[in-house]
């Protein structure tokens, strides 16, 4: 009966040993982080999970227009640094997003909320609108007339027209610091983006 009492003995003493340096050991790091989180700037604190930072819940939602605004896809988690109460939209993982979505605006900052059953969390509007260019830019084929030696005659300029623009006047187009439009050219006329060859001169 002795022997036993002393080897239950041994076996508690090997667990007490054992908690006490996970404790120890969760309390040397909770302190580092502590000095590590008071002595460096937001920009210096390393990321480590549930030791300088803290998980907050992202809810994704849409502007429907007329306002309307809908919760879309499942929430997520990210890590945010305990020093933070707000977060930059363009440092969440684009796999976070709901399929077929992408950031309605990617420069936005929004505030982190606290909340008494969701906990901390943010709200980040998506889009499943693309946004479509109203014009492109485009290669106008010009003719130097007066051109200097070694300087090749034909060249472009760049443009920005309609999307769907076919035909462009000299009067859309900028030129170069240094140059004219040739004699004779008609600046409202509109002329075939494609074939066109605008005459041009050094400016005297």
């Amino acid at each position: 009966m002795r022997e036993r009492k002393i080897v239950r003995l041994i076996i508690m003493s090997n667990i007490s040993r054992r908690q006490f340096l996970k404790g120890a050991g969760v309390a040397t790091l909770a302190v580092a982080a502590a000095g590590v989180l008071a002595g460096c700037s937001k920009e210096d604190v390393p990321v480590i999970p549930e030791v300088t930072t803290r998980p907050v819940m992202v809810i994704f939602m849409a502007d429907k227009g007329n306002g309307e605004t809908v919760v879309v896809g499942e929430t997520a988690k990210i890590d945010v640094l305990k020093t933070e109460d707000s977060v930059k939209v363009a440092d969440i993982d684009k796999k976070l997003l709901p399929e077929d979505y992408h950031l309605e605006n990617e420069k936005a900052v929004v505030e982190i909320r606290k909340d008494a059953s969701k906990g901390e969390y943010i709200i980040v509007f998506v889009t499943d609108v693309t946004y479509t260019p109203a014009t492109k830019e485009v290669d106008i084929k010009v003719a130097i007339t007066n051109p200097k030696a070694g300087e090749a005659v034909m060249t472009t300029v760049k443009a920005n027209v309609k999307k769907d623009a076919t035909t462009i006047s000299a009067a859309e187009i900028t030129l170069p610091d240094g140059f004219t439009w040739a004699e004779g050219t008609e600046m409202n006329r509109q002329y075939d983006i494609a074939t066109y060859v605008f005459p041009i001169k050094h400016i005297a």
